[in-house]
Protein backbone atom coordinates (compact mmCIF):
# COMPACT_ATOMS: atom_id res chain seq x y z
CA UNK A 1 0.00 0.00 0.00
CA UNK A 2 1.35 3.22 -1.11
CA UNK A 3 2.02 6.13 1.56
CA UNK A 4 1.07 9.73 0.77
CA UNK A 5 2.84 12.54 2.33
CA UNK A 6 0.51 15.21 3.51
CA UNK A 7 2.06 18.76 3.91
CA UNK A 8 0.54 21.44 6.47
CA UNK A 9 1.09 24.82 6.85
CA UNK A 10 0.17 26.64 10.59
CA UNK A 11 -1.49 30.06 9.69
CA UNK A 12 0.47 32.61 11.50
CA UNK A 13 -2.89 33.38 13.39
CA UNK A 14 -2.69 30.07 14.85
CA UNK A 15 1.08 30.44 16.43
CA UNK A 16 1.31 31.13 19.96
CA UNK A 17 2.62 34.25 21.53
CA UNK A 18 6.52 34.50 20.75
CA UNK A 19 8.66 33.55 23.48
CA UNK A 20 10.31 36.74 25.13
CA UNK A 21 13.51 34.75 26.12
CA UNK A 22 14.14 33.05 22.85
CA UNK A 23 12.72 35.30 20.51
CA UNK A 24 11.03 32.63 18.57
CA UNK A 25 7.99 29.82 18.28
CA UNK A 26 9.10 26.68 20.14
CA UNK A 27 7.69 23.83 18.15
CA UNK A 28 7.57 20.44 18.64
CA UNK A 29 5.17 17.78 16.58
CA UNK A 30 4.15 14.16 16.50
CA UNK A 31 2.80 12.13 13.50
CA UNK A 32 -0.85 11.08 13.97
CA UNK A 33 -1.92 7.76 11.49
CA UNK A 34 -4.97 8.55 9.18
CA UNK A 35 -7.04 6.31 11.32
CA UNK A 36 -5.99 8.40 14.54
CA UNK A 37 -5.04 4.67 15.95
CA UNK A 38 -1.55 5.48 16.03
CA UNK A 39 0.94 8.38 16.69
CA UNK A 40 4.64 8.28 17.31
CA UNK A 41 6.79 10.16 19.88
CA UNK A 42 6.71 13.90 20.25
CA UNK A 43 9.76 15.14 18.38
CA UNK A 44 12.24 17.18 19.94
CA UNK A 45 11.49 20.66 20.84
CA UNK A 46 12.76 22.87 17.24
CA UNK A 47 13.14 26.87 17.39
CA UNK A 48 12.06 28.47 14.85
CA UNK A 49 13.56 32.26 14.53
CA UNK A 50 10.53 34.37 13.04
CA UNK A 51 12.17 37.26 10.09
CA UNK A 52 10.02 39.54 11.91
CA UNK A 53 10.49 43.07 11.68
CA UNK A 54 8.13 45.64 13.71
CA UNK A 55 7.47 48.88 12.42
CA UNK A 56 5.63 51.39 15.07
CA UNK A 57 4.37 54.19 14.06
CA UNK A 58 3.04 57.15 16.67
CA UNK A 59 2.48 57.12 20.41
CA UNK A 60 0.90 60.20 22.54
CA UNK A 61 1.15 60.96 26.08
CA UNK A 62 -2.00 63.14 27.58
CA UNK A 63 -3.41 64.80 30.74
CA UNK A 64 -6.73 65.54 30.64
CA UNK A 65 -7.93 66.29 34.52
CA UNK A 66 -6.92 63.56 36.83
CA UNK A 67 -6.32 60.84 34.14
CA UNK A 68 -3.30 60.15 32.12
CA UNK A 69 -4.21 59.44 28.17
CA UNK A 70 -1.84 56.85 26.38
CA UNK A 71 -2.59 56.49 22.54
CA UNK A 72 -0.72 54.83 20.19
CA UNK A 73 -0.78 53.30 16.30
CA UNK A 74 -1.20 49.40 15.81
CA UNK A 75 1.94 48.27 14.89
CA UNK A 76 2.47 46.58 11.52
CA UNK A 77 4.10 42.82 11.40
CA UNK A 78 6.38 42.33 8.76
CA UNK A 79 8.30 39.34 7.38
CA UNK A 80 10.91 39.73 5.21
CA UNK A 81 12.19 36.29 3.15
CA UNK A 82 15.07 36.12 0.17
CA UNK A 83 15.25 40.20 0.35
CA UNK A 84 11.42 40.53 -0.24
CA UNK A 85 9.41 42.71 2.58
CA UNK A 86 5.58 40.64 2.94
CA UNK A 87 2.99 42.02 5.24
CA UNK A 88 1.80 39.85 7.73
CA UNK A 89 -0.70 41.54 9.41
CA UNK A 90 -1.23 44.63 12.31
CA UNK A 91 -0.55 43.57 16.23
CA UNK A 92 -3.62 42.78 17.71
CA UNK A 93 -2.37 42.67 21.87
CA UNK A 94 0.02 44.86 24.00
CA UNK A 95 1.91 44.26 27.13
CA UNK A 96 1.60 47.56 28.95
CA UNK A 97 4.42 48.51 31.68
CA UNK A 98 4.33 51.87 33.46
CA UNK A 99 6.48 53.98 36.07
CA UNK A 100 4.92 56.76 37.89
CA UNK A 101 7.41 59.04 39.61
CA UNK A 102 8.91 62.51 40.68
CA UNK A 103 12.53 61.75 38.68
CA UNK A 104 13.42 59.69 41.39
CA UNK A 105 13.19 56.21 39.81
CA UNK A 106 9.76 54.97 40.62
CA UNK A 107 9.21 50.79 40.14
CA UNK A 108 8.30 49.83 36.93
CA UNK A 109 4.72 47.94 37.13
CA UNK A 110 2.83 45.44 34.51
CA UNK A 111 -0.16 46.76 34.14
CA UNK A 112 -1.98 44.53 31.68
CA UNK A 113 -2.50 43.25 28.12
CA UNK A 114 -5.33 44.88 25.99
CA UNK A 115 -6.39 44.20 22.48
CA UNK A 116 -6.69 47.83 21.81
CA UNK A 117 -4.59 51.24 21.25
CA UNK A 118 -5.35 53.12 23.94
CA UNK A 119 -5.35 53.19 27.36
CA UNK A 120 -6.50 56.06 30.29
CA UNK A 121 -5.48 55.81 33.94
CA UNK A 122 -6.33 57.67 37.04
CA UNK A 123 -3.27 59.58 38.07
CA UNK A 124 -2.67 57.57 41.84
CA UNK A 125 -2.15 59.84 44.65
CA UNK A 126 0.83 57.74 45.56
CA UNK A 127 3.32 55.39 43.79
CA UNK A 128 6.56 52.93 45.07
CA UNK A 129 10.33 53.04 44.84
CA UNK A 130 12.33 50.10 45.40
CA UNK A 131 8.60 48.41 46.51
CA UNK A 132 8.34 51.61 49.39
CA UNK A 133 5.00 53.78 49.01
CA UNK A 134 6.15 57.63 48.72
CA UNK A 135 3.60 60.04 50.41
CA UNK A 136 3.54 62.39 47.49
CA UNK A 137 1.34 61.84 44.26
CA UNK A 138 3.48 61.14 41.22
CA UNK A 139 4.45 63.95 38.32
CA UNK A 140 5.92 62.16 35.85
CA UNK A 141 4.61 59.12 33.80
CA UNK A 142 6.82 56.38 31.85
CA UNK A 143 5.17 53.76 29.85
CA UNK A 144 6.82 50.80 27.70
CA UNK A 145 4.23 48.95 25.36
CA UNK A 146 5.36 45.44 23.97
CA UNK A 147 4.06 42.84 21.85
CA UNK A 148 1.82 40.02 23.43
CA UNK A 149 4.95 37.82 24.16
CA UNK A 150 5.19 34.96 26.97
CA UNK A 151 6.31 35.06 29.63
CA UNK A 152 5.19 38.74 30.11
CA UNK A 153 8.72 40.55 30.83
CA UNK A 154 10.16 43.67 30.64
CA UNK A 155 13.58 44.54 29.27
CA UNK A 156 15.94 46.41 31.35
CA UNK A 157 16.58 48.80 28.53
CA UNK A 158 19.97 47.67 27.29
CA UNK A 159 20.46 48.40 23.39
CA UNK A 160 18.47 46.24 21.13
CA UNK A 161 16.62 44.72 23.67
CA UNK A 162 14.30 43.22 23.81
CA UNK A 163 12.92 41.62 20.64
CA UNK A 164 9.06 42.58 21.48
CA UNK A 165 9.25 46.51 22.68
CA UNK A 166 7.67 48.71 20.37
CA UNK A 167 7.24 51.81 22.35
CA UNK A 168 8.81 53.69 24.71
CA UNK A 169 7.68 57.02 26.41
CA UNK A 170 9.68 57.96 29.35
CA UNK A 171 8.89 60.92 31.87
CA UNK A 172 6.27 62.78 30.45
CA UNK A 173 5.25 65.60 32.64
CA UNK A 174 1.16 64.52 34.35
Amino acid sequence: MAQTIKKFKIPTTDLPPVSSVTEGYSLRYRIISSDRNRTSHWSPVYLILPDYTFVPETIDVSKQGDVANIVWDAVTVNKIYQGITSFIGKAAEYDIWLRWDRNDGGDWLYKERLQTTSLSLPIPLTYTVGGVVQGLAPDKLSVEIYLKGFPVERADGAVGTPFLKVYRQLNVTV
